[in-house]
């Protein structure tokens, strides 16, 4: 957007600005399809696929492996790691099909759920915790916390389709805090890059999508050279992302539509005649002003560019990328038309974008036996707009420096210490998707508070103790002190016992914090409100592993302690509403064979009270209204299976089956609120009677077939949401505080080319 644009944008604006940015992005998508099929030269090393991966060795193997995990913070064996973890290799990413991370985390991680939102981008939530905004865990890359903090939470990476990047994704299931500081509440999400040390040679990657249509390209390099002890990799993707027409992914509300517009503070003015006039509930609503799903934000071309040095001690990276999706807005505006928001018809568009740009530099040294050090400098500059009904709602630029010292100590064959400390000094202001940010944008939105800036010191250690071989101990702290906030001290202690070869079991207690998002704590404070209280989750988890033969492995959580002192939106802002308590439990089997690989899972989660504050509200349950004791915006049970079979050296099968059983809590709200969740009693209801469709399961079956006639070619195909092709909502999805409406995936099918040299 350049500083010549007019204070307020419209999407037909923005299209026609970016049209030729799509054409080209399709265009490289099409011509690097037509390359691959020529052919290649001889393949030098290529992906680490070649050899045996994480995928291919058995839990039993897993366990015995040293590493530095992305649960703890000495070192130890993956049996031994102090959290209930899933680990997403890139050939299980490659099998799955996924087009963005929200598809690869829904298909893999037990117990997780993915939501819709009218006013903001997708969410994710882990064991009931979800929230308005995805302010409740962590996303990291290489360790390296990348969450929007002013207004969003983890933004960016999500949504991007290109994953031929990324090595393997760690999913810490369960609080954080202790480890990453403020926003690990239900799960951190770190995605662990390829490097010059995990891939060397060259590979080229196209895939196209039909029905959700989508065309990418994406090139990674990977170089070492032993002798001086250096490396480089570099990865390039560039995808156009049309989506899906309101046909193939319809969106279906609640309510049939009147002729005209009613207006809550005058249910007798008739209004101007309503888009959908005649709509009945249930059918798909086709209006223009439906977005196709999946479209990207402003059609703007999702990029993602990375590279890495390491030399010797020392690790150098640089990334950038930029996304984000449209949305649909909720009936309740469209409703009341035009309360506010201008010409629907003509001037419509809800989209949330982003782009980002991170550079690191790391240092691990072994100062002495038994004694390394890891210090780390880092920049990140994260750029944020929403776009709602056809204008600039908000634009957010965070400035982030960032630095960190953490030692590591092997004191004996009993004891391991780590300890250290990290600062980060922030800046904050309005932005735009552009260097620098536009200067229109400050007047188009007011200004509404001045530049400001935060810094947060924290300190954090943790003790691993191994009382003998069968009992390991973990106890750590991390206390963070930040400028707007009261001090967030997240302890937690883990017991580990191995009464045997075959069988772990793990007892886990933690605290994790979350600060307020920028924007409330600095608002608060020009309040005269210094200290921001802050959210925090009480924990207690109990969880079984055993590897019960050659071929089976099995596991079970149980968390019967989770106590949420929520905040979340309530009125007009982001502020502790209550007290959240649930419990559940996780179970999950993988099966795995010479030719065959099965994964189950199945997560239950049960609220059993909300304790309200006074005058505060919520969309997270109707619990405290009296109406029923079930979290409105959470399926209690999930269940996901995924399975592959090798039907010979060239061919192989895959297939994922999820699903979401049922949202009685949305149904208790709705016979709460049948206005709308959080809507104006004075309006006519949002629910028609009898209505129900949102309340039943959500199903998902994807099925992939892959060939891969030799090391260096492998072909795939792709579909997407099969069951939607006999009755299309067994693919919906729900909205967050929604009342009743939702919108299905499409069926749709992909096919990707990748060509290692």
């Amino acid at each position: 957007m350049s500083s010549q644009s007019n204070k307020h944008w419209t999407v037909g604006d923005i299209a026609r600005r970016t049209n030729r940015r799509r054409a080209c992005a399709r265009v490289l998508a099409v011509v690097l399809l037509a390359s691959l099929l020529a052919g290649g030269r001889a393949a030098g090393k290529s992906d680490p696929g070649e050899d045996e991966t994480l995928f291919d060795m058995s839990l039993e193997q897993l366990m015995e492996e040293e590493i530095t995990s992305t649960a703890s913070l000495t070192q130890t064996s993956a049996r031994m790691t102090p959290a209930a973890m899933t680990t997403i290799t890139a050939d299980q990413i490659q099998a799955s099909g996924a087009r963005s991370l929200f598809e690869l985390l829904d298909i893999y991680v037990p117990n997780l759920q993915w939501i819709r939102h009218h006013w903001e981008s997708d969410h994710l939530g882990l064991r009931g915790i979800i929230n308005d905004r995805d302010d409740k865990y962590l996303l990291l890359v290489n360790g390296r916390i990348m969450n929007e903090r002013t207004h969003f939470g983890a933004l960016s990476e999500r949504d991007l389709v290109m994953l031929r990047d990324i090595h393997h994704i760690d999913v810490i299931r369960g609080p954080g805090s202790a480890l990453y500081g403020p926003g690990a509440i239900a799960m951190v999400i770190n995605i662990v890059t390829y490097s010059a040390a995990t891939f060397q040679g060259t590979e080229v990657t196209g895939r196209l999508g039909a029905v959700e249509e989508f065309y990418s390209a994406e090139f990674k390099h990977g170089q070492t050279q032993p002798e001086q002890e250096a490396g480089v990799f570099v990865y390039a993707g560039i995808a156009d992302y049309p989506g899906a027409s309101r046909y193939d992914a319809p969106q279906v509300f609640s309510f049939d539509f009147p002729e005209s517009a009613q207006y809550p503070w005058d249910l007798s003015d008739p209004g101007p005649d309503l888009p959908g006039e005649g709509y009945q509930a249930g059918e798909p609503f086709t209006e223009s002003l439906v977005n196709r799903d999946g479209a990207t934000h402003r059609n703007l071309p999702p990029l993602k560019l990375y590279s890495q040095i390491t030399k010797g001690n020392w690790e150098i990276w640089g990334r950038y990328t930029r996304g984000g999706k449209q949305f649909v807005t909720d009936m309740g505006t469209i409703l009341h038309y035009p309360w506010g928001w201008g010409d629907w018809v003509s001037n419509y568009a809800c989209s949330s974008g982003y782009q980002q740009a991170t550079g690191y530099i790391g240092y691990k040294n072994e100062i002495r036996e038994n004694l390394t050090l890891d210090a780390a400098f880092s920049y990140d500059l994260m750029d944020q707009e929403r776009i709602l009904q056809g204008g600039l709602s908000e634009a957010h630029r965070e400035d982030e420096f960032y630095g960190k010292v953490l030692f590591n100590w092997n004191a004996n064959a009993h004891h391991k210490i780590a300890f250290g400390s990290e600062v980060s000094r922030e800046e904050f202001g309005i932005g735009s998707l552009g260097f620098p940010g536009d200067p229109a944008i400050s007047s188009l939105l007011g200004n509404p508070m001045p530049n400001w800036s935060t810094t947060m010191w924290s300190i954090l250690g943790e003790h691993q103790w191994t009382i003998d071989d069968r009992w390991t101990t973990f106890l750590g702290a991390r206390l963070d002190n930040h400028t707007y906030s009261e001090d967030m001290f997240s302890p937690r202690v883990a017991v580990i016992h191995t009464p045997n070869p075959k069988d772990t079991w793990r007892l886990l207690w933690s605290r994790s914090v979350r600060a307020n998002f920028a924007e409330e704590m600095k608002a608060q404070a020009l309040a005269g409100i210094d200290n921001s209280t802050p959210e925090k989750l009480d924990s207690i988890e109990l969880r079984y592993e055993r590897t019960h033969n050659a071929r089976l492995d099995l596991a079970a959580s149980a968390f019967f302690h989770y106590n949420l002192e929520l905040l979340t939106w309530s009125g007009s802002n982001i502020a502790p509403v209550g007290t959240q308590r649930e419990w559940g439990v996780e179970l999950e089997a993988i099966y795995h064979s010479d030719k065959t690989r099965v994964m189950f899972s199945h997560g239950f989660t049960k609220l059993y009270d909300f304790d309200l504050d006074p005058n505060m509200s919520t969309v997270n349950t109707a619990e405290p209204y009296g109406f029923g004791d079930d979290l409105a915006n959470w399926s209690n049970h999930v269940t996901k299976i995924v399975g592959q079979r090798k039907l010979n050296d060239e061919w192989t099968l895959d297939g994922s089956f999820r699903v979401y059983w049922g949202f009685p809590g949305l149904k208790d709200y709705n016979r709460y609120n049948p206005y709308a969740m959080g809507g104006n009693t004075d309006a006519l209801p949002a629910i028609e009677p009898g209505w129900d469709k949102a309340y039943r399961g959500n199903y998902y079956l994807n099925l992939g077939l892959q060939y891969q006639p030799s090391k260096n070619l492998t072909v795939r195909l792709d579909g997407y949401n099969l069951l939607g092709m006999f009755d299309i909502d067994l693919n919906k999805r729900n909205y967050y505080s929604s009342p009743g409406d939702y919108r299905a995936h499409a069926a749709a099918v992909a096919a990707s080319l990748i060509y290692r040299f």
